[in-house]
């Protein structure tokens, strides 16, 4: 059995307060079309939604409520995130492309064919580069036939973690913070592995071009 980090329960007692927190923020998503809307008016379909860890924290507000399906990783501080994720309504399946990968993304595909809900899921970590996608995303796709969304996220004013690789910020109370869906990616059943690292390109390319944008016009 996983063993339990003997602060979960305490982890879990955040979640109201933080979802108190953004609440006070002023949450928007621009659509693929351009048009930007409310959390509330976003139409969450099956999409797999691609984050980088940067924006974890400034995401969340995206995702409370919305019964999504995430990746958290093993060990003591996935137990943190998975007590938080679940007090925030979305799913954690653990495993990371370190740790268990093979296992991970078994129960990871098993998890999304089962629900038609939406998933999200950080492409760059554990350990980076920031910004730099990796493959395990568009294997997810290809299996299960779901189309790709990447997403970047900016706020104003927000205090940046200078030192974290991925530069994972946090907006101030009342910030403006602004989540960008740039156009999907499809990934065809019958794709090679070349064709999938082709892929995983565009995507990285796709991540900044969102994340660019969300910077202009927060």
């Amino acid at each position: 059995m996983r063993s339990r980090h003997p602060l979960a329960p305490l982890f879990a007692a955040v979640a109201p307060f933080y979802r108190l927190y953004f609440k006070t923020l002023r949450l928007r998503i621009r659509q693929p079309d351009g048009t930007v809307v409310p959390p509330r008016r976003y139409p969450f379909a099956t999409q797999i939604f691609a984050m980088c860890e940067r924006d974890a924290f400034a995401i969340a507000g995206f995702v409370i409520g919305r019964d999504m399906t995430t990746l958290v990783s093993p060990g003591r501080d996935g137990d943190f995130a998975t007590a938080l994720v679940e007090r925030l309504g979305a799913r954690a399946v653990r495993g990371s492309s370190r740790h268990s990968g093979a296992r991970a993304l078994s129960e990871l595909l098993k998890e999304i064919a089962s629900r038609e809900k939406p998933t999200i899921l950080i492409v760059d970590g554990p350990l980076g580069p920031s910004g730099q996608a990796k493959p395990g995303i568009l294997v997810c796709a290809q299996h299960t036939g779901r189309e790709v969304v990447p997403v970047g996220v900016a706020a104003r004013p927000a205090v940046v973690f200078r030192k974290a690789w991925s530069r994972l910020f946090v907006p101030w109370p009342f910030a403006r913070v602004l989540t960008v869906c740039g156009p999907p990616l499809r990934v065809p059943p019958e794709a090679t592995r070349e064709e999938i690292d082709v892929l995983t390109d565009e995507l990285t390319a796709r991540l900044t071009e969102a994340r660019r944008a969300a910077l202009e016009e927060v």
